[in-house]
């Protein structure tokens, strides 16, 4: 194995390990909202940090292959996509902490509703994140184009959630504030799927060579 192998399988582990860290933060930010749990809201919300030093270590190592190795041809797609898919990874942990804040705003009480399509969207984007890493690793590209048309049932369920939440606060103003909130966690979700399918995306340029981004 080369020199330039080793550090692309570097960045690659560190790129599983901070998108492992963000999905359980998706989800515990979410569990922590169904089950009014404070101390795993302040958890999730802590583990940003660890996000944001690994999107900085990553840069920088993706800097340094470029600079110094100059890769060519798939290797360079692979790191090119690498630095881009860092942000999507950051901001997904970004957005988590959104989720644990509505926790925290509520200050252990319950939701005034049952959640049945939120935790539906969260499964979803979960599984759209982890999708889409497993196109990288296995240079799947139907995978990645699955993750991508999967983006529009999550748009979906975000407009049912939001139909919804308006139908209430028209009938209890009471309600109002906690809507807003509901609506806010429901966005978080689906703009998450967005960052997924941007890693989608960064999937097939990395494995055909095709930016398929506006397309």
């Amino acid at each position: 194995m080369t020199h330039l192998s080793l550090e692309i399988d570097k960045i690659k582990q560190k790129m599983f390990n901070m998108t492992d860290i963000a999905i359980e933060s998706v989800i515990n930010s979410v569990k922590s909202l169904q089950t009014s749990d404070m101390s795993l809201a302040k958890k999730t919300i802590e583990k940003d940090n660890d996000i944001d030093k690994l999107e900085i270590e990553l840069d920088d190592d993706c800097i340094k292959v470029l600079a110094t190795k100059q890769p060519a041809a798939t290797d360079l797609r692979l790191v090119l996509s690498m630095l881009k898919i860092s942000t999507d990874v950051e901001r997904i942990g970004d957005l988590a902490t959104n989720i644990a804040k509505e926790t925290i705003r509520l200050n252990g009480k319950p939701t005034f509703k049952p959640l049945i399509d939120i935790p539906k969207i969260s499964e979803l984007v979960v599984q759209m994140i982890k999708d889409s890493l497993t196109a990288i690793a296995k240079r799947d590209e139907s995978l990645a184009n699955k993750v991508i048309k999967d983006d529009e049932k999550i748009d979906n369920l975000n407009m049912i959630v939001n139909k919804e939440l308006f139908k209430l606060m028209d009938e209890n103003h009471s309600a109002m504030q906690e809507s807003l909130g509901l609506m806010t966690v429901s966005k978080s979700l689906e703009r998450i799927g967005d960052h997924a399918t941007n890693i989608a995306e960064k999937a097939i340029y990395y494995i055909k060579g095709i930016d398929i981004r506006h397309s």
